[in-house]
């Protein structure tokens, strides 16, 4: 049997990640329950992560050009600070992280259920398997942005206002290799986790959770330009298949990590980057994207099928590539026992 802790009846072994929140103690309303339950706490937690935020970046660290104490002193330079393209990176990235524990008390207290089942079959990290998908997706999204760099230069379209120096350039540094992990390991929680494993608990086939977490995935960026909602329509459906054809988190946090983060340290070459989401894209700004995610999620599944990682609790259980489901129920006995 799984080794979950005994929130809820034992998990039975041969249950795929979508369906672990679908077990013994599953209502009609408990997820519902559990969707309310982690909007209000989602909500409340960001706020205070926005404010605690805040203060640490505007006086402790010192990473606005003002500091606390002077705003006091100067009521007027509020706006100033908010505008601080620094203060609202580090703000807008950081807070994001809260998305965690409000997903993971949402199980606990709504579903009770282990929030461990939101990492995946194994109900743990599996810290070796996260690195490998870690390297492989920036492989691939370095070549991606070399090959949009090289069309970008071709074309002669302007890349930005130019470098902001390198006590600005570490400070970008900073936030990409500190903060935005977290922020992205947090979407994944929140998307491809709490909101594929709730809602496939009422529909139980995962492809009406999956579209419907990418529709919110991509409504929640501000983007409106329709070759950026075709990225990220395929990143949100590629990390939902990678989730449910390794059984966990992982591959789809490596590759939202990898994506992240080097826009930050590729897209802060050419000024500090701000967190405006809007403008028109070239086709060769969204294209080598959507290519290195397709063969991002090639390899990830090969090296998977492998390595022999887990796709249901118990063992490894080839599933359909389209349907997402076991073959038979002699294949799902076969792999958990043999």
């Amino acid at each position: 049997m799984s080794d979950f802790p005994a929130t809820a009846d034992p998990t039975p072994e041969g249950t795929p990640y979508h369906l672990l929140a679908r077990d013994s103690r599953h209502r009609w309303w408990t997820p519902l329950l559990a969707l309310l339950f982690g909007a209000v706490l989602a909500f409340v937690l960001l706020l205070v992560a926005m404010v605690l935020l805040g203060l640490f970046v505007l006086y402790p660290a010192g990473f606005g050009e003002f500091r606390l104490a002077s705003l006091w002193l100067n009521p007027d330079s509020v706006e100033a600070v908010v505008r601080d393209p620094f203060v609202l990176l580090y703000v807008s990235f950081g807070a994001l992280a809260a998305l965690i524990p409000a997903v993971m008390l949402a199980v606990l207290w709504a579903q009770r259920r282990s929030p461990r089942q939101l990492i995946g079959v194994t109900g743990r990290m599996r810290w070796r398997w996260l690195g490998r998908c870690l390297l492989a997706a920036v492989a691939v999204f370095v070549v991606a942005f070399a090959i949009s760099a090289l069309l970008t230069w071709a074309t002669g379209r302007s890349s930005g206002p130019g470098f902001p120096g390198w006590a600005d350039y570490a400070r970008i540094v900073a936030l990409a290799v500190l903060i935005v992990p977290f922020q992205s390991a947090a979407e994944e929680f929140a998307f491809r986790g709490f909101l594929l494993q709730t809602l496939t608990a009422w529909f139980r086939t995962p492809w009406v959770a999956i579209v419907i977490t990418s529709v919110l995935f991509l409504l929640g960026h501000g983007y409106t330009d329709p070759l950026v909602w075709c990225e990220l329509l395929v990143m949100a459906v590629a990390m939902c298949w990678l989730t449910l054809r390794t059984g966990g988190l992982e591959a789809a946090i490596a590759l939202h990590v990898a994506n992240n983060s080097l826009s930050v340290l590729v897209s802060g070459l050419s000024g500090v980057p701000g967190i405006e989401q809007a403008g028109d894209f070239a086709v060769g700004d969204v294209l080598p994207f959507i290519a290195a995610v397709l063969a991002y999620g090639w390899w990830v599944d090969r090296s998977a099928a492998q390595r022999g990682e887990w796709t249901v609790t118990g063992g490894r259980v080839p599933l359909n590539p389209w349907s997402l489901r076991a073959e038979t129920q002699d294949d799902l006995r076969a792999g958990v026992t043999g």
